[in-house]
């Protein structure tokens, strides 16, 4: 294993920046646009929030490579475009990650208390005010923890990438494992970076979680 490390570490550390590289632009479509549109269908319109649920229901009910491939394939093929598959995954990923933000930030305020809210407004703070010592803080401790975990899952989906040709890190190892046809050591190489990546992620949603049900 160490020797195919050696050999092709050029190959599997382009293939570990791509996958990072998806990662960080899903998380950027994601997070930012799917708190917004989550807070404005809490809070503004109840129409955004109900369109929001719906397409959460889809999204579910859609395996996420068959979302892949309708878009890297049929769509394109619908509006007579050619995009990059790297940019394929990131916009249907990208979405997947928008909606799934959207809807837990959405829950998450319906869920909130409405007594603090009024007491809140009982002692004439501004809705600025309650939104930011209030709901926010409180948002924040429950969200974090399934946000982060949201991300995890988005890295896994990465995989899915390979199929349309992405050369993530799997499409490296399968190349990689067709030339040297050492599949036992080139899947727990690829086993390793991804407890390397996903681990410590995985202990900081545990850790929150513990310290945020504790206190």
């Amino acid at each position: 294993m160490l020797d195919i490390l050696i050999n092709y570490h050029d190959a599997f550390l382009r293939g570990l920046a791509v996958t990072l590289g998806l990662v960080v632009l899903i998380a950027l479509i994601g997070i930012p646009f799917g708190v917004a549109v989550g807070v404005v269908g809490a809070r503004v319109s109840r129409s955004i929030g109900s369109i929001v649920s719906g397409i959460y229901f889809l999204t579910g009910a859609i395996p996420i490579l068959v979302l892949l491939f309708w878009m890297h394939y049929p769509l394109q093929s619908i509006l007579h475009v050619v995009i990059d598959p790297f940019w394929t995954t990131v916009i249907a990923l990208g979405f997947v990650n928008f909606i799934l933000t959207a809807e837990l930030v959405r829950r998450e305020l319906d869920l909130l208390p409405k007594a603090y809210r009024e007491a809140a407004r009982t002692l004439g703070l501004p809705t600025i005010k309650i939104a930011r010592f209030i709901e926010l803080p409180i948002l924040s401790r429950r969200a974090i923890p399934q946000l982060l975990a949201n991300q995890g899952k988005m890295l896994e989906y990465t995989l899915f990438a390979s199929f349309i040709s992405v050369p993530e890190l799997f499409r490296v190892a399968q190349n990689v494992n067709a030339m040297v046809y050492r599949p036992v050591e080139v899947y727990s190489l690829l086993v390793l970076f991804f407890l390397i990546i996903l681990g410590p992620l995985h202990l900081v949603v545990r850790s929150l979680e513990k310290k945020y049900a504790t206190s």
